[in-house]
């Protein structure tokens, strides 16, 4: 085992020496304060330059500034670890093209298993952070979604973009490298994760899905739309006071969908404690929030605490009427979350007001 394994915490544990890719994003930025705070040593990995993992860095974590697709860059990160804790990925938020996906999703998530397998050959737990969107597509399967009420994690994978399948693929990945390697891997599931300020922030990846103006620039910006994403468009234009409007979007029907918005902070207390369990390795469980709502009901709190009037855009297809279902994490891992979407808007409004309250 790593040296750093002979010492021990204030509470008499031995520490750990972990690895977090991605360590500056949100859940992984929680984690490391989380590991740090009890006494672990962090390793945080990201790219050179991310303010986030430099804050990090300020925190006591160890940083090593690198690219998941150069595996020179991993191996003095990764060489000796306890744990490994892989987050790092290309998002669809960024924006980014397909072919990224794969080689920072798959071809990233092989290098850091293969770096592993090499330079930590005492490594008890590599924890995959993978997505929700593993499961249905968004539009096509939108008839079965709303039929399957709950997803859990028996729920088949049928991704609707590239960036889904290329997480179930670094799935498959992690799972080959338990069967044939021995390395003990864990999948995590996460929903859409946030941090409250992002909910009442229209310059935030959260806002252009409710604020008028910023789903007007991101819409009348992309160089290709969807039918369903003219139809959007077009009902954005027709808002009258777009500065002072949020949007509800809801099917032909009138039916809006689930939020289930994730805290930033819930996941990385999910994905500690798949750390320590003995019964999360070769296991997957998903991560959500304390209790899902209803898109109207996540519009119309919003709006009130922003004192924001709510429009409604009907598109052409269904919404998502089901919810993903934390219970095995729960039940296996003594998850339990603390913020649900509606308690995360009125905890961003409240910091705001101190803020705002606070002399210059």
């Amino acid at each position: 085992m790593h040296t750093e394994c002979t010492s021990r915490c204030e509470n008499g544990e031995k520490t750990v020496d972990v690895l977090v890719t991605g360590a500056g994003g949100r859940i992984g930025s929680h984690l490391s304060r989380l590991l740090l705070a009890e006494g672990h040593t962090v390793r945080a990995f990201g790219l050179a330059g991310d303010p986030g993992l430099a804050r990090v860095g300020e925190a006591g974590a160890e940083v090593y500034d690198g690219d998941l697709e150069v595996p020179d860059d991993l191996r003095p990160a990764v060489a000796g670890v306890d744990a490994v804790c892989h987050l790092a990925a290309a998002l669809t938020t960024h924006d980014v093209p397909d072919d990224r996906f794969v080689d920072v999703n798959l071809r990233g998530t092989f290098n850091v298993l293969e770096a592993a397998r090499q330079h930590a050959p005492a490594i008890r737990r590599f924890v995959y952070v993978s997505s929700d969107a593993v499961y249905l597509s968004l539009d096509e399967n939108a008839a079965e979604a709303e039929d399957a009420g709950v997803i859990d994690e028996t729920t088949p994978q049928r991704p609707g973009t590239v960036y889904g399948a290329t997480k179930v693929g670094a799935e498959l990945l992690c799972r080959s490298y338990w069967k044939t390697y021995g390395i003990p891997c864990s999948v995590m599931r996460p929903t859409a994760t946030a941090a409250p300020a992002e909910f009442i922030s229209p310059s935030s990846v959260f806002g252009r899905r409710w604020f008028v103006n910023a789903a007007l620039a991101w819409y009348q910006a992309r160089p290709r739309l969807s039918d369903e994403d003219r139809a959007i468009l077009a009902g954005l234009r027709e808002i009258d006071d777009p500065d002072r409007t949020l949007f509800l979007l809801t099917g032909p029907d009138g039916l809006a969908g689930t939020v289930t918005y994730g805290d930033s902070r819930d996941a990385a207390a999910g994905l500690r404690a798949m750390i320590d369990s003995d019964a999360a390795v070769g296991e997957t469980f998903n991560i959500g929030p304390a209790a899902p709502c209803s898109e109207r009901n996540f519009a119309e709190h919003l709006g009130v605490r922003l004192g924001l009037g709510v429009a409604e855009i009907r598109r052409p297809s269904p919404r998502r009427q089901w919810r993903v279902s934390s219970d095995k994490a729960r039940r296996v891992l003594g998850y339990s979350p603390a913020h649900d979407p509606l308690g995360m808007i009125d905890e961003a409004v409240a910091q705001l007001s101190v803020t705002e309250r606070s002399p210059m």
